[in-house]
């Protein structure tokens, strides 16, 4: 299940978080990294789509 757009940046909100407490191990910290990239991605493409369908209806 993909995630919304709302979802997504609460998730790297909690990711945030957890990479900024000062015991987190490398591996914990680069699986976050990874994760946080993703969901990078992912907002993205929501706000690419929500672009898109501004144009197009602004050329209406």
């Amino acid at each position: 299940m993909e995630l919304s757009f709302e979802q997504a940046m609460a998730r790297l909100d909690e990711l945030t978080k957890e990479m900024e407490k000062p015991d987190i191990t490398l591996d914990k910290s680069m699986n976050c990294y990874k994760e946080a990239v993703e969901l990078v991605g992912l907002c993205r493409k929501y706000l690419d789509d929500a672009k898109l369908s501004v144009t197009k209806l602004e050329e209406e």
